[in-house]
């Protein structure tokens, strides 16, 4: 590849990276969105906001598509973690209001 090729790849590939960037964190808002909602509910119901049955399924879904797309599955974990962390402080956070 030389030089000009290189440059136009390099700029294209960032530009659809800033793209599925943005769709990333539109997904994001979406899940935090959908965790308020299953806080009311969890209320409702009479649970608790940690689930641990449901985060291992999660994990546990993690690892296999880690695994199916070779991506590194200890870092796809951690970051499914933060997700799961997020949910539950906003989770936390509505039932802190109420």
């Amino acid at each position: 590849m030389d030089e000009s090729k290189a440059l136009e790849t390099l700029k294209r590939s960032r530009r659809e990276i800033d793209r599925i960037d943005r769709e990333i964190l539109d997904l994001i808002s979406s899940r935090t969105s959908l965790a308020r909602e299953i806080a009311e509910a969890k209320v409702a119901l009479g649970m608790e906001i940690f689930d641990p049955e449901r985060e291992l399924e999660i994990i546990e879904r993690t690892r296999r598509i880690a695994r199916a797309y070779g991506i590194n599955e200890d870092k796809l974990i951690q970051l499914m973690k933060i997700l799961m962390d997020l949910s539950k402080t906003e989770q936390k956070e509505l039932l802190r209001r109420q």
